[in-house]
This record gives C-alpha cells, sequence and structure tokens, in this order.
C-alpha cells in the first residue's frame, strides 16, 4: 500500500497537480486525531488488512455478501493514510513519529482517494477502464488513476482481480457529500460504491 501511494504521489508531483487545500471531504486534521490514527494503526498492525480498512470500505451495489470475494472500495481519509503508515511501519518494527504523519499527511494534501478492488473473468477485464465520482448534480473525474499494468489471477484460479487507486481533487467535496463512485471496465460492466462522507473518521 505504502509503496503504491509513493509511486503516486511521486507522479502526481512530478505533474505539478498538487496544492495546499485542506481535504473538505474529511474530519479537521489536528493533534488528537493524528495520535489517534497513529494508535490506531498500531494496535491494528497484526489484524488482516481487510479487517483493518473495514471502516472505511465499502461494497459494490450488488454485492452478494461483504467479503474479500466481492467487489470494494475503501476511502483513504488523512486519518486512515496516517494509520496505514503506522501500522506498515509497526510490521516493519519500526516506530512512527508526528513527523512521519505530517509527512504522509503532506504528500497527499488536496486529494479525495479512493482504493477500488474489482473482480473479472477475463486478464484484460480492467483495461481502458473509466471512472468518476458523482457528487448531486456534479460529476467529477479523477486528476490520477494508478492501475496495475496486469490483473492477477484469484487464489482458486476462477477469476481475475485488481486493485486500483482514484485521485480526485478536494475542493469539489464537502464534508457532507454523498459520493458514488463508479468504475466501468473494458467488458462493459459499471461498479457502483456509494460514501456518505462525513460517517468517515
Amino acid at each position: 500500500m505504502r509503496k503504491i501511494l509513493g509511486l503516486t504521489f511521486a507522479l502526481l508531483a512530478a505533474a505539478t497537480l498538487l496544492t495546499a487545500a485542506p481535504a473538505l471531504a474529511m474530519a479537521a486534521v489536528n493533534a488528537a486525531m493524528v495520535s489517534a490514527a497513529i494508535d490506531y494503526g498500531r494496535s491494528g498492525a497484526k489484524a488482516p488488512l481487510a479487517e483493518f480498512l473495514a471502516p472505511w470500505t465499502v461494497y459494490e451495489e450488488r454485492a452478494a455478501g461483504l467479503d474479500e470475494t466481492e467487489e470494494r472500495a475503501c476511502v483513504y481519509t488523512p486519518f486512515l493514510l496516517v494509520a496505514a503508515e503506522a501500522r506498515d511501519r509497526t510490521r516493519a518494527g519500526g516506530p512512527m513519529t508526528r513527523a512521519d504523519a505530517e509527512r504522509v499527511l503532506g504528500d497527499y494534501r488536496g486529494y479525495v482517494i479512493f482504493g477500488v478492488t474489482l473482480f473479472g473473468e477475463q486478464a484484460d477485464f480492467a483495461a481502458r477502464l473509466t471512472a468518476r465520482a458523482l457528487l448531486g448534480r456534479r460529476t467529477l473525474r479523477p486528476a490520477l488513476v494508478h492501475l496495475p499494468p496486469a490483473a492477477e489471477a484469484t487464489a482458486d484460479g476462477s477469476r481475475f482481480w485488481t486493485q486500483l487507486y482514484l485521485y480526485f481533487p478536494d475542493k469539489d467535496f464537502r464534508a457532507d457529500s454523498r459520493a458514488v463512485l463508479q468504475v466501468t471496465t473494458a467488458d462493459g460492466r459499471r461498479r457502483s460504491f456509494s460514501f456518505l462522507l462525513a460517517g468517515y473518521r
């Protein structure tokens, strides 16, 4: 996760997309939030990743169940960005400081980030995908899409999966926004994920 987001940040910086605006869709960033996020990351270091991400995860609106076999999306709030970094560092046996947290928050300032896990029948099912976020009457396109070059086979070999990250400029998001994330893949399937952004710390 950290490596993927780090690579994406490098691409964003190179394209001069970063802004100084706060993440409007999320709760205020302050010392108490940073401390709580670090604690959450440390305490969740041994938990399965899906369990760790569960409070920020929604499932595709037609999902038959709520488990790792279903398509899902996660919103990376500032809290979760710090917590994920603390989890990674704890798992690696290293420390996590407030300075580290500030660096992470600075890296992704100005964006609302979604991580999306998709499944398909063919190895190239996610090629040429399109994505958008619907906020009321507004339709937003991501500033950047990070998609692995190829989907991977599932453990049982029955289908393929991939995980992508979508970066939206946060200037159009508000704390009371309902965001419907839509992703359409090359196989013609459209997936929808609905987020009430005020509900995420």
